[in-house]
């Protein structure tokens, strides 16, 4: 067990450690530091992390995805192709968790990338309606996530906080820790995705709304490809 709970801690540290070197994301640094006690069921809160955690990774790989997938070049979108069919034979939770977390970190900084690039707008510009469509509610999507994550991550840090009064819940903090992991690697993108995405949508008169943090999202499995 004490083996366990040092090889925890070091992985902890090692997402805090990325977290400082981004910048604390907004007064994320610090995240381990604080009360020893997180308060509440750590079994129980880390459950409801993990299936919350879970829902926005869904929703935010698939609206990464569309974004690569509109506006991307061959070798791109032939990656992101790649991801989605990958998602559709996987059938392990476990399994499509790590593809999520993969291709968000990924494909994050490809698709702010391409939004900004000087030929997105004529690209949006040529594309059929629905497709402008699909790329403005993905872009929708990332805002809402983007605006979720800072709450998640608040529960992640008391779940941790909650290992340090009862070592015992080590294995249900490791799921936590990895998710956490996920969303510090993709929000410092996540509100550029954004920013750039509704004005370039707006440009070509396509208005995707403004997304708030209890905005309704779903995952949409049904990504288009380029013919």
């Amino acid at each position: 067990m004490k083996n366990k709970i040092i090889a925890l801690f070091i992985a902890l540290g090692a997402v805090s450690s990325a977290n400082a070197q981004l910048g604390g994301l907004g007064g994320l640094g610090g995240m381990l530091g604080g009360s020893k006690s997180g308060g509440g069921d750590v079994g129980a809160m880390a459950e409801e992390f993990n299936r919350d955690a879970s829902a926005i990774n869904e929703v935010v790989t698939y609206s990464l995805i569309q974004i690569v997938a509109a506006l991307g070049d061959k070798q791109q979108i032939a990656a992101v192709k790649a991801v989605n069919d990958n998602l559709a034979k996987t059938t392990d939770p476990k399994e499509k968790g790590s593809i999520q977390g993969t291709a968000i970190k990924e494909q994050a900084a490809i698709a702010d990338e391409l939004l900004k690039s000087d030929q997105a707008k004529a690209k949006v510009e040529k594309m059929e309606p629905e497709m402008q469509q699909k790329v403005a509610k993905s872009i929708f999507a990332v805002g809402v996530a983007s605006l979720r994550i800072p709450v998640m991550m608040d529960k992640g840090r008391k779940i941790i906080e909650g290992v340090g009064s009862n070592p015992m819940n080590i294995t249900k903090a490791i799921p936590v820790k990895d998710g956490m992991a996920v969303f510090i690697a993709a929000l410092p993108k996540m509100p550029s995705i954004l920013t750039t995405g509704l004005k370039l949508m707006r440009d070509v008169k396509v208005d995707p709304g403004n997304p708030a943090a209890d905005s309704k999202i779903e995952p949409d499995k049904s990504v288009a490809f380029p013919e």
